[in-house]
């Protein structure tokens, strides 16, 4: 997992979470067209963008690499949205609901990422995942009726939130993962030298 690259994405995400959580409080939903076409155009690019990275790049020999298949998933979501803008205009908080799901879970990796290696924290990143997952469930599943727009706001608002935790947190980890390492690999060479 490319962390710079993730928390690029996780943080582009939770800045669109946080406009369109007041945005839509002052927007009329017919006036968001406009909006729709702008950001799927975006999205494609930023498929264009991976796929091109993809190709580029010298280490390519990575079994998990999914940056190609990732980026045309990119782009033909940005041409869906472009194309299907009065659609997603109709439904558009059922659609953005089922993005945070696909968020969330893709943030759960990192609180299974850090499990793995025993991190005291991941049970705190493991909430932050599975609530606003079945939050998003709910919103996409059931009728909320007046509830349904502060539902929605404050859904996006705490997604965004766990986003920008889960990079900050996780830039901390890997660091201090790194720093650790590179002091276990010093005292092996140490060891290694007075064995000499």
């Amino acid at each position: 997992m490319n962390i710079k690259i993730e928390n690029w994405k996780l943080l582009v995400l939770s800045a669109f979470y946080f406009i369109f959580a007041f945005v839509s409080y002052q927007v009329q939903a017919s006036e968001f067209l406009s909006f729709f076409k702008v950001a799927g155009i975006a999205v494609a690019v930023v498929g264009v963008m991976q796929i091109l990275i993809y190709l580029l790049k010298k280490d390519y020999m990575k079994p998990q690499d999914f940056t190609f298949s990732f980026g045309l998933l990119l782009v033909f979501g940005g041409l869906v949205v472009c194309f299907k803008a009065d659609y997603i205009v109709d439904y558009y908080r059922p659609v953005i609901g089922v993005l945070v799901v696909l968020d969330s879970i893709l943030r759960l990796q990192y609180s299974m990422n850090l499990l793995r290696v025993k991190d005291k924290q991941w049970l705190t990143h493991l909430c932050l995942s599975l609530i606003p997952a079945v939050l998003g469930i709910v919103l996409v599943l059931f009728d909320l009726g007046s509830l349904l727009e502060n539902y929605f706001s404050f859904l996006l608002i705490l997604d965004g939130i766990a986003n920008i935790y889960t990079v900050i947190y996780y830039k901390r980890f890997v660091k201090k993962a790194e720093k650790i390492a590179l002091d276990e690999a010093k005292d092996v060479e140490i060891v290694i030298r007075e064995q000499e």
